[in-house]
């Protein structure tokens, strides 16, 4: 029997223990300091009160139960691992041997040390923790204004710094769901002021002309500021600086300008890139360890021509089917295959019913848009809720039993 231990439940994690469940002679666990797998393509719409709390995650213990029952799930925290003698190292229990292990333990906000205070005053949006927090203190001042007359003639504002996919969805989404709520609201009520600071000259840079093009109108046309062409200098307690001596005050901060390696995989005696992700080949094998695997946001993913693979959720899906599929060809003494790793689109929320689907040879833009968005999210959530379904139920009967 084969030890296959899957460091990470997330998206790159799941898609690897998909592959290898229910294989014959291996043994999965997936390992996890969270009970639950965070969706974080969905966490805007959370934040924005477009969906409930438990609409967002799906339960990591209940998920395994319905796989295989060759997959189980250990709640626990990595604090390493020994490679040599093929073992993770954990915080308060026995360590656990392996034959294989993928680490798939994602990223983390990138705070970056050489911006005085943003550390310390602004929140990143990765993790549900941070999700739930900006979410508190968005319907809190909601709810002041509601209930204030005073309080409901305050102006208030939200820093966005960064304008990649993150920044610009979950800007977008917040002051779509404000506008909702100011024109159904009967009083009078000070207006949401939501800047969003990309520091080159336009917004998703990067993407196609046209797609900018659409997603910076449909910004304006929602009432976000932007402010492009200069970076955050400095952060203070109620206040952003930018290089070009901008001043922008503040209420609540977010920070979405880029993501470094979690401090775990940061800390593993492995070769890393300057983003502390691990570095791997082609068939994502971390170098001299051919038994260990780095995934999704954990590993520097590169294209056939050395390019780097944005970190998405859809790299991070297809980086865990292939490491799964190698092992399964190693154990096999079969010959491992490339990994080819392919971004075969983007889906982008700006707000209320309006998204962008860029498909490369075409475009998509809108309502319709919306609704491939969303078809999309749940074609990969509804297998992994029925699993969860299913695993509830039998570790109900083991209970019972």
């Amino acid at each position: 029997m084969r030890h296959v231990v899957i460091i990470g439940g997330s998206y790159g994690g799941i898609k690897a223990l998909g592959v290898l469940a229910g294989k014959k002679g291996v043994k999965v666990t997936l390992v996890d300091r969270h009970p639950y797998h965070f969706l974080q393509t969905e966490g805007y719409d959370l934040i924005a009160g477009k969906v409930p709390f438990d609409s967002t995650i799906i339960g990591l213990r209940s998920l395994c139960k319905g796989f295989a029952d060759n997959v189980e799930f250990l709640h626990a925290t990595a604090k390493d691992v020994d490679f040599e003698a093929k073992k993770v190292i954990f915080e308060d229990i026995e360590p656990l041997s392996y034959d294989y292990l993928i680490i798939a333990a994602g990223a983390v906000t990138r705070f970056f040390e050489s911006v005085e205070g943003l550390r310390n005053y602004s929140y990143g949006v990765k993790s549900l923790r941070s999700a739930l927090k900006l979410k508190e203190f968005f319907e809190q001042e909601l709810y002041k204004r509601l209930e204030s007359a005073t309080d409901a003639k305050e102006h208030y504002s939200i820093v966005v710094g960064g304008a990649g996919l993150s920044g610009v969805e979950i800007a977008a989404e917040m002051q779509a769901y404000f506008n909702r709520y100011y024109r159904s609201n009967a009083l009078a009520c000070g207006k949401l002021k939501i800047h969003l600071v990309a520091g080159g000259e336009t917004i998703l840079k990067g993407l196609h002309p046209s797609v900018i093009k659409a997603a910076t109108k449909r910004l304006n046309d929602l009432g976000v500021i932007l402010h492009t062409g200069s970076r955050i200098a400095k952060v203070e307690s109620k206040r952003a600086i930018l290089e070009n001596s901008e001043q922008i005050p503040f209420d609540f901060m977010i920070f979405t300008g880029g993501i470094i390696a979690s401090p775990f995989v940061q800390s593993l005696k492995a070769e890393h890139n300057r983003l502390g992700q691990l570095v791997v080949n082609h068939f994502l094998q971390v170098p001299g360890y051919e038994e260990v695997f780095a995934i999704g946001d954990a590993a520097d993913l590169r294209d056939s021509g050395g390019k780097r693979i944005p970190p998405t959720a859809q790299s991070a899906e297809q980086s865990g089917i292939d490491a799964a599929e190698n092992i399964l060809a190693h154990m096999d003494k079969r010959q491992l295959f490339v990994s080819d790793i392919r971004i075969r689109g983007l889906a982008i929320a700006l707000g209320g019913t309006y998204a962008i689907i860029d498909a490369g040879k075409f475009r998509i833009y809108g309502f319709i848009a919306y609704l491939g968005k969303k078809a999309i999210e749940k074609m990969y959530k509804l297998p992994l809720r029925l699993k969860a379904k299913e695993g509830f139920v039998r570790l109900r009967a083991c209970k019972k039993g």
